[in-house]
This record gives structure tokens, sequence and C-alpha cells, in this order.
């Protein structure tokens, strides 16, 4: 059964400016140089869809996950935005399953909260439960790591 994944974070800063952020090459570029680990890249973004490219360290990986990828956990992440919205969809190198979701920036007060709900999925015998649960957490983790990189780039 596919693993839960859920992260949200409040900005002083309007909807407009959040999802402006977020869909910025320059922003983008600045935030996988910061968190995205080894090999990291833009892949492409062409109108609403972005593709990124993150790495996970193999020395922070259990070795349930290493048996799979053999080196560090590849993302090939795409977003397809909507507005103000976006659908995720992540593929793991190595790993059967993925990782889909959405993600939607709100007004929230005078500023905006983002919302992130999605699901690991990993369909492997006896092990697939136990390698959602690490895909999750390092996906939840990066997520919160992400929502600083933007406050403070947001602060300027």
């Amino acid at each position: 059964m596919a693993k839960p994944i859920e992260h949200s974070a409040s900005f002083p800063h309007p909807v407009d400016a959040v999802v402006a952020a977020l869909t910025d090459d320059a922003y983008l570029q600045a935030r996988l140089q910061e968190l995205g680990g080894k090999d990291a890249a833009l892949v492409s973004h062409e109108g609403d869809r972005i593709v990124l490219r993150q790495g996970v360290p193999v020395e922070f990986l259990p070795t349930v996950v290493r048996r799979f990828t053999g080196d560090d956990l590849i993302l090939d992440r795409t977003e397809t935005w909507h507005g103000s919205s976006a659908d995720i969809d992540v593929q793991v190198r190595g790993l059967p399953g993925s990782i889909t979701g959405s993600q939607e920036v709100v007004g929230d007060g005078d500023g905006s909260r983002i919302s992130v709900r999605g699901s690991a999925a990993v369909p492997v015998p006896m092990v697939g439960g136990r390698i959602e649960g690490i895909v999750a957490e390092q996906v939840s983790e990066l997520m919160r790591f992400e929502s600083e990189f933007l406050a403070r780039w947001l602060d300027g």
C-alpha cells in the first residue's frame, strides 16, 4: 500500500509571488545547487511543465534501498503547473514504483500557504512498504528544506 506524503508551509508573501518563485528558472537552479544533491539539474522548463533531477547521497540510504539503487537515489521530478497548483510525478531511478501528488499555493491571511499531498508506491514484495516509508521520509525532509530555501529566497 502506498505511503502518504504531506507537507505544508506558510509565507508572508502573496500567492502570485510564491508561484512566480516556484516557477522561475533562477530560483529553481539556485535551489537545486543548494539542495539538489549530486548531478542535480533543471532538465527542462517548457511552458507550465518543469522537469528537475535531484539526488539523495547513498550514505543516507538504508541497505534495503541500496540493494535496488546501487548508488545515490536519483529523483526525476515533473511538475505541471495549472495556475497556483501543480501535479507532481516523481520517478525514482533504480526503484520500481513512483511518487505522485499535487502542490497548491493558496492565500492564508496576508500571506500564502503551500500544501503538498502525495504518496510513494513501491510494489516490491516483502520490502516495498519499508522502502515506501524511507522514500516518503526523504521526500518530506526535502520538502521541508525546499520551503526553508523558498522563504529565504522570497525575503531577498
